[in-house]
């Protein structure tokens, strides 16, 4: 396994967005982590350590400017691992085993023709996300709660069989003392640890670079106004059952990344093919099938709520302009029984 030798380090406080774009653009061998309250730029490739450590010194210092710089991986005759990196532009081509940094002027922050397209889920620093990590650690502490059967004041409670009028449902009846926390707290209990575990991962995923973007504001003005959509809808659908889980919000995420990159299709932060499993997912749901081996079976209209509310809201969302935080090169290189409860 190779080591990774360390290039440079960074405080934690700088934003590294410029480099980990030039290190995606580029295909570079080189990796951005947190360490002992730094940033550490680094590599497994020796010949790459010290050019790449000047240009970044360069960089830090504000004498270079990464999206102008143009890097090429070159083979030094008698090496076998490739040796960056070719100075290019108008300068002499340096002695073999030399390696050096290319400077030449370049327009274009696009990936070059023919390399492979970046589909790594960026790693965005955790002081980027903090709803996504709230979010993350209430799918647990709901899951606790209804462990511990202390989840009653969270939940819509179930409407006893019979006909089913709005005025005279449970949730009209709780509403009416005030409790309209309710609209929203369902989606915090969680039914099992695996059913705490997959809406977390979920989160983690999608929602992180969706709120590292567009900022924490508007990432929270989509997770509150999606949860009692999708919340609303799964009641109106079923009122006799019990229901709970953060997966209406999921889809909500699923339905905004949707959009976003039909609006600017070079952005792939979120591989799409995360996004087509999802939507392939609800379709299984949608059909039963999934019902046969979960206890309870899937709140789909949670899903499809939170869906239809992450759609209108990545529209509106883009109509304002927002979608222009999304580009296609940047970025940084979560027991109470009941007869029949739906978990989403």
């Amino acid at each position: 396994m190779s080591e990774w030798l360390t290039v440079c380090e960074f405080p934690l406080g700088e934003d590294l967005t410029p480099v980990a774009a030039f290190i995606r653009r580029h295909q570079l061998p080189l990796r951005i982590t947190e360490e002992r309250n730094h940033q550490r730029v680094s590599s497994p490739v020796a010949q790459l350590v010290e050019p790449m450590r000047k240009l970044l010194q360069d960089w830090h210092a504000g004498r270079v400017d990464l999206q102008q710089i143009t890097v090429q991986m070159k083979r030094v005759e008698g090496e076998a691992e490739p040796s960056v990196i070719d100075r290019d532009a108008d300068q002499s081509t340096p002695p073999a085993g030399e390696p050096s940094v290319a400077t030449e002027a370049s327009d274009e922050s696009a990936p070059r023709p023919g390399a492979a397209p970046f589909s790594v889920i960026p790693d965005w620093p955790l002081r980027s996300t903090p709803v996504c990590l709230v979010l993350i650690a209430l799918c647990f502490i709901g899951w606790f709660l209804l462990r511990h059967n202390l989840f009653g004041p969270l939940i819509i409670e179930p409407q006893q069989p019979g006909d089913f009028t709005v005025p005279d449902s449970t949730l009209s009846q709780q509403l009416s003392r005030g409790e309209f926390w309710r609209l929203w707290t369902p989606a915090i209990v969680h039914f099992s640890l695996v059913h705490a575990l997959f809406n977390s991962l979920g989160i983690w995923i999608l929602g992180r670079t969706l709120e590292a973007r567009a900022g924490s504001l508007w990432f929270a003005v989509l997770v509150l106004l999606s949860a009692p959509v999708s919340n609303l809808a799964q009641y109106y659908v079923s009122p006799e059952n019990l229901f709970g889980g953060m997966s209406g919000v999921v889809y909500a995420l699923v339905g905004a990344i949707f959009v976003i990159q039909w609006w600017r299709p070079g952005w792939r932060e979120v591989p799409r093919s995360i996004i087509w499993a999802a939507i392939a997912w609800y379709l299984l749901c949608m059909s039963g099938i999934v019902d046969y081996f979960l206890p309870g079976g899937i709140a789909n209209a949670a899903h499809l709520g939170g869906l239809l509310s992450g759609l209108l809201l990545g529209f509106l969302f883009c109509i304002g302009g927002g979608a222009r935080r999304y580009f296609p090169d940047s970025g940084p290189s979560g027991n109470r029984s009941a007869p029949d409860s739906k978990s989403f």
